[in-house]
């Protein structure tokens, strides 16, 4: 039985059945008052606990894998094996704690733009180079002008 609240400004978490102001539901249209039926601490602490299960993990990065560069977490870790988990680039090992991030193309149609997997730091270099082949050399020649 659904309890009514004391204030027309409060309502009832489903979740932790207290009493709460309302600036404590997230917003929600379809909702008769225009809040949710769970409180932000319940919310918050469900995301927590979802985001310990290394299930619910792997989901969320196939889902975003798939809506993001057309392609699998089986693809993802297919093209990781191939390369021994290194920079394309630099050849290098992602650091603990980091991954290697999927390089694409922003020119061709979705799902045909994936190259290789780089390390942060390269697959940003090339973002800031425009991914202009001719810039990346004008920059290597000024680098060995100028630099190291």
């Amino acid at each position: 039985m659904r309890r009514e609240p004391e204030s027309a400004y409060t309502q009832f978490c489903e979740v932790c059945d207290d009493e709460k102001p309302l600036v404590q539901f997230g917003r929600r249209k379809r909702s008769p008052n225009g809040r949710a039926n769970v409180c932000r601490p319940c919310v918050k602490a469900a995301n927590n606990r979802a985001n310990r299960d290394p299930q619910v993990v792997r989901k969320r990065r196939d889902a975003r894998l798939r809506r993001v560069y057309g392609i699998t977490l089986s693809d993802y870790e297919a093209m990781g094996r191939r390369q021994r988990w290194r920079c394309a680039i630099c050849g290098q090992k992602a650091a603990v704690g980091d991954r290697l991030v999927v390089d694409h193309d922003h020119d061709k149609p979705f799902g045909r733009a994936v190259r290789r997997l780089l390390c942060r730091g390269e697959n940003s270099a090339l973002g800031h180079f425009g991914d202009s082949s001719e810039r990346v050399a004008r920059g290597a020649v000024y680098l060995r002008e100028h630099g190291k």
